[in-house]
């Protein structure tokens, strides 16, 4: 049995963009979601607004589809607890713990002279006095207050625990209805993402762990983050709170170069469409926006309140769908070249698979997988044609939905080094009539790991 795509059997269906397309679920996109199926590669959801008890209809669809699953955490974001005060004027004093109650006393990590922001960063008070456990503060820029409002603390590094009680919840959901990936918010060093992989060992858990790059503490330490996570997100909402707006294009670069360096799947999130949410066609600037982040490496480009509450949600689609198709044709042109971090047999498969690609220009390039990892290497090189990834695998074949350049193909699992290779002339006759296609496996089978390349030509 061969599928791709949906899981439908397949002919001559070579994939004609590239970069992936992740939408964020809500009820604008819910009843066009159909419609969208043939365009996007992922669906997520987000956690801060989603509710596991209306989640459960979507699950049919998106697995018949093969439609890859992400669940964002809502994280233990900083609040307003209690505002006992409803507008801060400009230079008057605030005292934190008085006037203020948050979510998460700070006393012991703030210092004087850090800045406290609030509702993503339009208020902004000084810390000027700490005493008597309050935090006496300045407003520097005022204005209206809530309980509720997000709070940012970009100079100083919090101590408080970033999964909560209600992610645990929500990620015992994803474990139990076979979600590919997990998004966590808030992540400021490898400890995070090592705290997430206990809890899901401890809840039997599989799905790979994309780290939401959005704190400066996070930007920071952004090697060691990417070397323990699966992926990395670009979330330019809250990133653009933390650190000064002007600084987001060049941190974008370095996130981005960092993650594909390691070999990690890359997301960039947060406005690239933001205009198509009350208007049908989108400015010049979100068009360049969407090409660079393709040219910067990125893996899969993602909608947010384009998708989930705007007016628009199947334009913005197509929209992103077309400029990706038009921008990849000059990915070799105006692309950053990739240079895997470390060594391993795997990294040296994926470089002298590329180097046979640029010598003997094949016309596809084909992964046989179980985990996925081989497609994965070969991909940041960005080949330009088709890497396919035949997988028994089903919960491979939807992560490698997310992944750059991959065609995921549902296989049958084989024994043999001629069964693969058989498979994989069966698949390639699917896809081209004649040319030479080259095709990376492991010796001896069942080891997972591919140390192997074979070049093959159908006359």
């Amino acid at each position: 049995m061969i599928a791709t795509g949906g899981g439908e059997k397949m002919k001559n269906n070579l994939p004609n963009r590239k970069t992936k397309i992740l939408i964020t679920m809500g009820p604008s996109i819910e009843s066009m979601l159909e419609k969208s199926l043939n365009i996007i590669d992922g669906v997520r959801f987000n956690m801060s607004h989603a509710k596991i008890e209306e989640m459960d209809k979507y699950m049919e669809i998106l697995n018949k589809n093969n439609i890859a699953k992400l669940m964002d955490l809502k994280g233990n974001k900083l609040r307003i607890k209690t505002a006992n005060i409803s507008t801060i004027k400009t230079g008057e004093t605030v005292i934190i713990g008085k006037d203020i109650i948050l979510s998460h006393h700070p006393v012991e990590e703030v210092e004087i002279g850090h800045f406290i922001l609030i509702n993503d960063g339009k208020i902004k008070l000084k810390i000027d006095n700490i005493k008597d456990n309050l935090i006496y503060t300045t407003a520097i820029v005022g204005g209206e207050i809530k309980q509720g409002n997000g709070i940012n603390t970009p100079d100083s590094y919090l101590k408080m625990p970033i999964i909560s009680i209600e992610d645990i919840e929500h990620i015992k959901y994803a474990i139990k209805h076979d979600f590919e990936y997990i998004a966590l918010s808030f992540v400021r060093n490898k400890n995070d993402i090592i705290n997430l992989k206990n809890i899901l060992h401890e809840h039997n858990g599989d799905m790979s762990i994309i780290a939401k790059i959005e704190t400066k503490e996070g930007l920071n330490n952004i090697e060691e983050i990417s070397m323990y996570a699966d992926g990395i997100m670009v979330a330019r909402g809250d990133l653009g709170v933390e650190i000064p707006i002007e600084n987001i294009p060049i941190k974008q670069k370095e996130i981005i170069r960092t993650a594909n360096k390691y070999g990690k799947i890359v997301i960039t999130a947060t406005q690239m469409l933001d205009s198509m949410i009350n208007n049908p066609y989108p400015t010049r600037a979100e068009l360049t926006d969407i090409a660079n982040a393709i040219y910067d490496g990125t893996d899969c480009i993602m909608l947010s309140n384009e998708t989930s509450v705007g007016k628009y949600p199947i334009e913005a689609i197509k929209v992103m769908d077309k400029v990706a198709k038009i921008s990849e044709k000059d990915i070799d042109k105006f692309g950053t070249k990739t240079k895997l971090e470390s060594c391993s047999t795997s990294i040296g498969i994926a470089y002298a698979t590329y180097a046979l690609f640029e010598k003997l220009h094949p016309k596809i390039i084909l992964t046989p997988t179980w985990s996925g990892s081989s497609a994965k290497l070969i991909s940041k090189f960005k080949p330009l044609i088709p890497i396919i990834a035949p997988t028994p695998n089903i919960k491979t074949f939807r992560k490698l939905r997310l992944i750059w350049g991959i065609t995921p193909v549902l296989s049958d699992e084989v024994h043999s080094i001629d069964d693969i290779l058989n498979l994989s002339k069966e698949i390639a006759k699917n896809y081209i009539d004649t040319g030479i296609y080259i095709i990376t496996l492991g010796h001896p089978i069942g080891m997972k790991k591919t140390n192997l390349i074979k070049v093959e030509t159908i006359e």
